[in-house]
């Protein structure tokens, strides 16, 4: 299936132009480019579309049908989040052990985020603050830079637990991406960025993000 952006619609006001989102409905028509037939008429209808790669399929979702052959050649915004959401179920694990002093740190800063978060707020706060780094230049200079606080106890702690994480396909590419970055394997990643979040949250009186987590945690709930 072609993926087609439609976002293209705008408004023109004077030197400006504005995006806006139309809502598209059964019955409505537009053109796409089909693999078979090119540039061609649709109508948009509701249909099980099948991921590309044979993982699964989501169920009646509102798509662009080709007029022609039938064959589903476009995907409006608003059916975007259904389709990202059943294709992130197809999660990718990530396992390690790690000194327990690292696992006691991170559900630390999230006791100071919200003292009603469980254990399973960890893979969201791991996944902020790396996508933060992976992202935001001034975030990474500052990840890179920051002293690992923990390790002088890690290294002669004898008792260690398991961090299990599923996560998405982007998150795990952000992973791989900052582990290049620092040259560091994903156990040793880890470690340093629950350092980080450590030094960033609980050992600060006024923690940066801390108004953005914990509108993350009620989310979260």
């Amino acid at each position: 299936m072609i993926q087609i952006p439609f976002s293209s619609a705008f408004i023109a006001r004077g030197r400006t132009q504005r995006h806006v989102m139309k809502l598209y409905l059964p019955g409505d028509t537009g053109q796409a480019i089909c693999e078979k037939d090119g540039l061609t008429s649709m109508t948009f209808a509701y249909r099980d579309v099948p991921f590309e790669n044979g993982t699964g399929y989501v169920r009646d979702i509102l798509v662009g049908v080709c007029d022609k052959c039938g064959a589903v050649i476009a995907t409006p915004p608003q059916s975007t989040p259904a389709i990202r959401a059943k294709r992130d179920k197809a999660s990718v694990p990530v396992e390690t052990n790690l000194p327990a002093i690292y696992i006691e740190a991170l559900d630390l800063a999230a006791y100071r985020i919200d003292a009603q978060l469980t254990p399973d707020f960890r893979k969201r706060l791991l996944m902020y603050y790396l996508h933060d780094c992976a992202t935001n230049n001034a975030s990474l200079t500052k990840f890179l830079a920051a002293s690992d606080q923990l390790a002088p106890i890690g290294k002669t702690s004898k008792l260690r637990k398991r961090l299990s994480l599923k996560v998405t396909a982007r998150n795990q590419s952000e992973i791989e991406k900052m582990a290049q970055i620092c040259d560091l394997n994903t156990t040793a990643l880890l470690q340093k960025l629950i350092a980080y979040i450590h030094s960033e949250i609980s050992t600060v009186e006024k923690p940066h993000h801390l108004k953005a987590l914990r509108t993350l945690a009620l989310v979260a709930a």
